[in-house]
């Protein structure tokens, strides 16, 4: 076995990371049709979005980014407050997904929304660092932040 200098393995340490983790927040992902944020799901996109009474509103969207009528999609989210985890389920109202309830007071905490395109398949996890104050780049909620700063 051939050990690579400490050196090489320095220099390997500083090169950027080319995959991020799963649902990272790097600030460079687009806007839903609603300011919300683009959840990238297989084979439609989903757009996550907090209303004003702190419900969660999946609208979802095709390739091009319009919205679509939700199908068989299912949803749950966790959201992980400083008060302890909450688990939201969803419902279908019109053409969208949202959650039953509202999400626990205050912000600053991980939200872990889980997303199934049929009944029978595997969810895809997203996770989502809650920041509910606006952006002053983008205008945006931090949540769905599309600039870089």
């Amino acid at each position: 076995m051939k050990l690579i200098p400490s050196l090489t393995l320095l220099a390997l340490s500083a090169l950027p990371c080319v995959a991020a983790p799963e649902g990272a927040h790097d600030h460079q992902h687009a806007a839903g049709p609603n300011g919300g944020r683009v959840l990238e799901s297989k084979p439609l996109h989903a757009e996550f979005f907090v209303q004003p009474d702190r419900k969660i509103r999946l609208t979802f969207l095709d390739e091009a980014l319009k919205p679509t009528a939700a199908g068989s999609q299912e949803a749950k989210a966790i959201a992980e407050a400083k008060t302890g985890k909450a688990t939201l389920e969803f419902e279908k109202a019109g053409n969208v997904l949202v959650s039953k309830t509202a999400l626990p007071e205050g912000d600053g905490y991980r939200i872990v929304v889980q997303i199934k395109n049929d009944p029978a398949a595997k969810p895809q996890n997203f996770r989502i660092d809650f920041l509910s104050h606006i952006c002053g780049g983008c205008k945006l909620a931090e949540y769905a932040c599309t600039c870089g700063h």
